[in-house]
């Protein structure tokens, strides 16, 4: 459960404040970017030859906690896809767990956005770090 928290806490952090965080537009393949970034973080796909290309527009947000990635919602499909070919099906609803797969990966479609959260292992107190911010950031925008 403790997986799962992280990851939920983790993606509201990054995600709550989207119309205060500065986006950087991605350019490339969106499936290696996000790859790259959970090898990064210790991740351990089942693949990585033979991926799909996931292209056309993209920004993402990266901090301490993490990477997010934003995607047109018509490309949820094709990212579901990579991401189950890179790492297998996913641990939960949520997405893929730490224990599974090395990183924390989370899969959402939110109102016209296709949004993945790729994630390091946290210990408590940057779990503890990481909800203050999504507190901080939630009260900002709700002002």
């Amino acid at each position: 459960m403790r997986v799962f928290t992280s990851l939920i806490v983790c993606g509201a952090a990054l995600l709550c404040g989207c119309s205060h965080v500065h986006y950087a537009q991605g350019s490339g393949d969106a499936g290696q970017f996000l790859l790259q970034r959970a090898i990064a973080y210790g991740g351990r796909p089942i693949a990585t030859n033979g991926l799909a290309t996931i292209s056309g527009d993209w920004r993402y947000v990266q901090d301490e906690f993490g990477v997010a990635v934003l995607l047109p919602v018509s490309q949820y499909s094709d990212v579901d896809a990579y991401l189950r070919s890179a790492f297998g099906p996913p641990s939960s609803q949520a997405g893929w767990s730490v224990r599974d797969v090395g990183v924390a990966i989370y899969l959402q479609r939110v109102d016209t956005n296709t949004e993945v959260g790729v994630f390091p292992p946290m210990s408590d107190e940057q779990m503890a770090r990481a909800a203050q911010k999504m507190d901080e950031m939630v009260k900002k925008n709700t002002k």
